[in-house]
C-alpha cells in the first residue's frame, strides 16, 4: 500500500473520531439544556389557608418564575444598597465641604485681621524709624519720610472700587517699600550706636561689681554714720558680700593706689578719656598696679572693709577733673537692674 493511500486513511479515521466527539458533545449540551428546561418548567402549588372558613388561596409557580423572582429581588436589593452607599457618601461629602468652607471663611477672617495688624505695625515702625533719626540724623529723617510715605503706580485711583485682595496687595507693598527704605536708615543708627558704645567703653556707665549689689548711701548730703554729722557723700556706698570681685567701670589707667587707713583703706584711682576718673576705696585686696592700662570690666580688687567703715563694702565715686559727681548719672544708663536702694 502506498504512503499516499495510508496517510488518506488516517487524514479520514482522524476526521471520523472528532466529528464523533464532536457530536457527543452537542448531544451532552442538548441533553443538559433539555434536562434544565424540563426542570424548569416544573411547578408548585402555593396554598394560603386562612383560620376562617373564607376561600382558600393558591397559586402555581414554576422553577423560571421563582428563579426569575429571586433575581428580580437581589436587583432591587443591590440597587437600595448601591442607592443608599451613595446618598452616604453624598452627604459626607457635603459635610467636608461644609467643614472647609467654613475653616476657609475662619482662615480669611484671621488673614484680615493679621492684614490689619500688619498696617498699624507699619504704620507705627516707620513712625518709630523717623523718630528715632530725628535723634540721630535729621537730614536723613526728612529724606526718610518723604521715601516711606509710598506711592502705589498702576492701583485704581481715589473713588474707585478696590478689592480686598488688591487692597491687601497693596499694603504688603507698602511694607516692602518701607523694609527697603528702612534698611539705610537703620545702618546709619547702628553705626551711632557702636560710635556711642565705643563712648561708653571710655566713660564710666558700667557697674563697678560683678555681681548685683545694694546701694546703702546716696550721692549728696549724708549723715556720717560713725561722727554722725552732715558732710557731703562724694560717691555711692554699695553693700555686698566681703570679697566680691570689683570691675574697673570704664577703660582707663590706674593713676593711684594707695591706703588710707582712716579713710578710703586700700583704695585705686583709675583716669578715663574725657577727663573722667573714678575711686573705689575699702577693698580687701588690690590686683592692679599704678600704671597700669585696664579695660573696662577688669577685675581689680576685691570688696572688703579698710578703713573708716561700719562694715564690708563699697565706696565708688566718680569725678570729672577735680569735680565729684553723682555716679548713678552714669550708672543709670546701662545699670538699671542692677542695683536695690535699701531706705
Amino acid at each position: 500500500m502506498s504512503p499516499v493511500h495510508n496517510y488518506k486513511r488516517l487524514e479520514a479515521l482522524a476526521v471520523h473520531t472528532f466529528g464523533k466527539k464532536l457530536r457527543a458533545l452537542f448531544m451532552a449540551i442538548s441533553q443538559t439544556f433539555r434536562n434544565v428546561h424540563r426542570a424548569g418548567k416544573q411547578r408548585f402549588t402555593v396554598m394560603f389557608i386562612p383560620h376562617s372558613e373564607k376561600k382558600i388561596f393558591n397559586f402555581q409557580v414554576s422553577i423560571y418564575s421563582l428563579t426569575f423572582f429571586l433575581l428580580l429581588v437581589v436587583m432591587i436589593v443591590v440597587v437600595i444598597f448601591f442607592l443608599s452607599t451613595q446618598m452616604t457618601y453624598t452627604e459626607v461629602r457635603a459635610a467636608r465641604d461644609k467643614q472647609q468652607m467654613a475653616e476657609d471663611e475662619e482662615f480669611k477672617n484671621e488673614y484680615r485681621e493679621t492684614m490689619v495688624d500688619v498696617v498699624r505695625s507699619t504704620a507705627d515702625f516707620r513712625d518709630l524709624m523717623g523718630n528715632l533719626l530725628l535723634l540721630t540724623n535729621p537730614d536723613l529723617a526728612s529724606r526718610y519720610f518723604d521715601t516711606s510715605a509710598g506711592g502705589n503706580p498702576g492701583l485704581p485711583g481715589e473713588g474707585a472700587a478696590i478689592s480686598d485682595n488688591t487692597r491687601e496687595l497693596n499694603d504688603l507693598k507698602k511694607l516692602v517699600i518701607l523694609f527697603k527704605n528702612a534698611e539705610i536708615p537703620i545702618k546709619a543708627i547702628m553705626s551711632r550706636v557702636k560710635e556711642q558704645n565705643k563712648v561708653f567703653i571710655d566713660i564710666p556707665t558700667a557697674w563697678p561689681l560683678k555681681e548685683k549689689g545694694f546701694i546703702t548711701f546716696g550721692f549728696g548730703p549724708q549723715i556720717h554714720p560713725i561722727h554722725g554729722y552732715w558732710y557731703i557723700h562724694k560717691g555711692i556706698d554699695i553693700v555686698y558680700r566681703r570679697g566680691a570681685d570689683v570691675l574697673a567701670a570704664a577703660s582707663g589707667k590706674v593713676l593711684r593706689v594707695q591706703l588710707d587707713p582712716l579713710g578710703y583703706g586700700n583704695y585705686i584711682i583709675i583716669s578715663h578719656k574725657y577727663g573722667f576718673s573714678t575711686l573705689y576705696a575699702h577693698l580687701d585686696a588690690v590686683y592692679v598696679q599704678k600704671g597700669q592700662e585696664v579695660e573696662r570690666g577688669t577685675v581689680i580688687g576685691a570688696l572688703g572693709a579698710t578703713g573708716l567703715v561700719t562694715g564690708p563694702h563699697l565706696h565708688y565715686e566718680v569725678r570729672l577733673g577735680n569735680q565729684a559727681v553723682d555716679p548713678m548719672l552714669f550708672l543709670d544708663m546701662e545699670n538699671s537692674d542692677r542695683s536695690e536702694i535699701l531706705k
